[in-house]
């Protein structure tokens, strides 16, 4: 490329170096012949097709720097997906070509599916964060064990498939704060909780916790949401075990219930979990709870 830049385009040894993100020391290289070119298995005939297309796309401005890491991602990717990397390949290992090994191609394509899939839900979980961190309200709502978000992708079967906040949502100085950006598999409790919830009812993808009492239920009521409430005493063992089992007898029950209430009990504070099908929608509604909860104990 640097060679097409500079022969083709006019383009000085500064110029490409900036844009091809490597010093000005290694264009020279590149152009006076002191950096061996190519190697196998690309040939120096491969190599000049691919360059000579970025190169015009670069020089007509086409191609941004993400552009281009893009572009050369998915050349790699090509050529090991039944290029001259997998032929080569298959030329060092015959066997390979013998039982026809198509691992890159199911390997990447598997990838690309999921990347999408995963990188969705963490932008959903993005937005739905800063919606919560801009609510003054909802800093009173966050219970003694913090609160988190959580949401699955389509399908999610382990925790490893649903992305929550690594540290919880914390109050820190007066407002609510995510210790950092959301994760897969950093929630265990809530992760826990959804899958359960998933296996009732596919379309509730995702679930917060914020605090349980009085106030809190009087807002649920009022914004007409479907809930079911967990009354510790007599339910068997306790601790997160029986809130799993009553989750899912109670959505056995009734699919559309929105939320899930623990009066808690010894040892366990009462908390509220709202269920919905988006990180952004669970946020909406504890958001409203905690404004009309808020309005209400300014009344009283």
């Amino acid at each position: 490329m640097a060679r097409e830049l500079a022969s083709n385009y006019n383009w000085t040894q500064t110029r490409i170096a900036k844009n091809l993100g490597v010093t000005q020391a290694a264009v020279s290289g590149y152009l006076t012949g002191e950096v061996e070119l190519t190697a196998p298995p690309l040939s120096h005939d491969h190599l000049q097709s691919l360059s000579k297309n970025m190169a015009a796309e670069m020089a007509s401005k086409k191609l941004n720097h993400s552009d281009l890491i893009n572009y050369v991602c998915e050349i790699c990717l090509s050529l090991r997906r039944g290029g001259a990397i997998c032929l080569a390949h298959k030329s060092k290992i015959p066997e390979l070509e013998e039982e026809k090994c198509s691992i890159c191609v199911q390997l990447h394509m598997s990838l690309s599916e999921i990347s999408d899939a995963r990188r969705g839900v963490l932008s959903e979980m993005r937005c739905a964060v800063s919606v919560l961190e801009s609510t003054p309200e909802f800093y009173d709502m966050v219970p003694q064990v913090f609160s988190n978000i959580v949401m699955g992708i389509a399908d999610a079967r382990g925790i490893a498939d649903v992305a929550g906040i690594p540290g919880r949502l914390a109050k820190i100085r007066g407002k609510v704060r995510s210790m950092m950006g959301p994760e897969f598999g950093a929630s265990g409790h809530l992760a826990k909780l959804l899958l359960v919830v998933m296996t009732k009812n596919p379309k509730w993808r995702a679930l917060i916790n914020i605090r349980y009492d009085r106030g809190v239920m009087d807002s649920i009521r009022k914004l007409n949401l479907k809930s079911a409430v967990l009354r510790r005493e007599g339910e068997g063992q306790g601790g997160e075990d029986q809130l799993l089992r009553f989750a899912d007898r109670a959505l056995g029950k009734d699919k559309g219930i929105q939320v899930i209430i623990d009066e808690g009990g010894f040892g366990i504070e009462p908390n509220t979990y709202i269920i919905g099908e988006s990180a952004s929608k669970v946020a909406d509604r504890a958001v409203r709870i905690s404004r009309m909860t808020c309005i209400a104990a300014k009344k009283a």
